[in-house]
């Protein structure tokens, strides 16, 4: 969607496919300053506790990282894959909330260019239903009693549980197709027709269950005169569709893969590059799998056609089907002189009386 074009939002720790930082000043640090972890994925039978460690890294060497660590919930905005966090405490949680159960220190602080591992736990009570549950850390500095808080350091870790047992599990295809993403003042939309060379094909996939779900399976691209081309991998992140989100996905036609440096390290990212399809019709066919440990497998599958036609290609054809029905009258006119003789005319049918 939606996508990946730099691991430097990793180490920013502002998001990593599904985080992001919230602007403000601050007196503390800044975003810059903040490296954590973004995402926590556990499997928790009921009555269980799953103990873990956060390790919280100061990226400023001169200056000292106070920071309030907080439980929030958080939903969805888009299609896409950025969250939207829940920030007012006084919110009702989410039916999907860790808060009860997620038990996090309340602050820390870092040394200049040090880093700190602090221990976080997850208490899934006795008898408690399966399914997905999630909430996320947020990381913020300023005052500790909730007064004037600074979140231009801030960031967040996103904390999934999933509760073994039978689910309810439903994903339904909603659309698939060629994808164009948002681009300045163009939405981002579906294609049956384009003259823009393809470079992803997207699925959006609403989630009516009540488990977070991330499919896997393949694309199969097929050319008019036969060529084909197989996506094998069609959410190469591991991205999710949340419980209640109608969630767009995207695949490239054709990867690419480019060095990202950043801050002395290097790191590699993959991204759509021109896969150089011939004008003309193609037929996409998508065959999706999804379906949590212990529960029935179910499959996607559908098949649809688009036509890739540039302009320099429609342009050609008009002229060549123009030269041809010239070349064909010319023709018609050199038999009928040959056979009637120059400046003849054919005959219209008599109708009507003798």
């Amino acid at each position: 969607m939606k996508r990946f074009k730099s691991i430097a939002i990793a180490t920013l720790a502002a998001l990593i496919a599904v985080v992001y930082a919230v602007p403000a000043p601050s007196a503390f640090a800044d975003s810059s300053s903040l490296s954590i972890a973004p995402k926590k994925n556990y499997v928790i039978e009921p009555g269980e506790t799953v103990k873990d460690t956060l390790t919280i890294r100061n990226l400023d060497p001169s200056g000292e990282l106070q920071l309030n660590l907080t439980v929030i919930d958080f939903t969805y905005t888009d299609e896409g894959g950025t969250p939207k966090l829940l920030l007012d405490q006084d919110l009702a949680p989410t039916t999907w909330s860790l808060k009860p159960f997620l038990t996090v220190p309340e602050t820390i602080t870092v040394a200049p260019g040090g880093s700190k591992t602090v221990d976080i736990s997850t208490t899934i009570p006795e008898g408690h239903g399966a399914g997905s549950y999630y909430s996320a850390i947020l990381y913020s500095t300023g005052a500790p009693d909730g007064g004037n808080v600074g979140l231009s350091a801030s960031g967040v870790t996103l904390v999934f549980v999933t509760i073994p047992g039978l689910v309810d599990e439903k994903l339904t295809l909603e659309k698939f197709g060629v994808y164009r993403e948002a681009r300045g003042s163009r939405v981002a939309k579906y294609e049956s027709i384009t003259a823009d060379m393809p470079y992803q094909l997207g699925y959006t996939l609403k989630n009516e269950g009540n488990v977070t779900e991330s499919p896997v399976g393949s694309i199969t691209l097929k050319y008019m005169f036969g060529e084909e081309q197989v996506i094998n991998n069609i959410n190469p992140t591991g991205s999710l569709a949340l419980i209640g989100q109608t969630r767009t996905f995207t695949s490239c036609i054709k990867l690419a893969s480019q060095d990202v440096n950043f801050q002395g390290s290097t790191s590699q990212t993959n991204t759509c590059t021109n896969p150089g399809l011939w004008p003309g019709m193609y037929t996409a066919s998508i065959d999706a799998f999804y379906g949590q440990n212990g529960n029935k497998t179910q499959e996607i599958i559908k098949t649809i056609t688009f036509w890739y036609l540039p302009w320099w290609f429609v342009i050609g054809v008009i002229v060549v089907l123009g030269i041809l029905a010239l070349v064909i009258w010319r023709l018609v006119v050199k038999i009928r002189t040959a056979l009637y003789g120059p400046g003849h005319r054919a005959r219209r049918p008599r109708t009507g009386r003798r």
